[in-house]
């Protein structure tokens, strides 16, 4: 297996565990949820569904960005279960910065957010509760990570893509 030159992982643990946990409540609440006699049983299927599809949902976007460099492409991967990834080849990279950006009135708040305004046509995954980022723009699409220390993450990638 291929060692990266590079790997930024940017995570709050005590968010990130608070979100586990709130999804694993959800998930034991529609498993041991009592049945009630008086509910139409429609109504309690339609509960115990949300919650597990909610928990289950929770638990796989739970905030948390990793970037990977590799001699030839860039991996990104988000959430705890990292099934959300996607590599970018280095030579579709044009540009990469640290950036200052305001994720409630730009994306709408936190998480996997199309963005509007300036930022219309980007993709922001972030998993820190701050206002920096590191903003890659491909050939194909522009995406912005969010990340406490966007200036190490992008000296670095830098370096690795022998961008300028």
């Amino acid at each position: 297996m291929e060692q990266p030159l590079y790997e930024y992982r940017d995570t709050q643990p005590a968010l990130k565990w608070m979100i586990v946990i709130v999804g694993i409540g959800m998930f034991a609440m529609a498993i041991f949820m009592p049945n009630d006699p008086t509910a139409p049983p429609a109504l309690m299927w339609g509960l115990r569904f949300f919650l597990l599809f909610f928990s289950v949902l929770t638990i796989v976007v739970t905030p948390d960005v990793r970037l990977r460099a590799f001699a030839d492409h860039l991996e990104i991967r988000y959430g705890l279960t990292k099934l959300i990834s996607f590599n970018l080849d280095y030579g579709k990279i044009t540009k990469i910065e640290a950036v200052t950006y305001n994720p409630l009135k730009d994306f709408g708040g936190w998480g996997i957010k199309s963005g509007g305004g300036k930022w219309k046509g980007w993709m922001a995954y972030t998993a820190s509760i701050s206002n920096k980022a590191l903003a890659i723009e491909t050939t194909e699409k522009k995406y912005l990570l969010g990340c406490n220390n966007p200036e190490e993450a992008e000296t670095m990638l830098r370096n690795a893509a022998g961008i300028k």
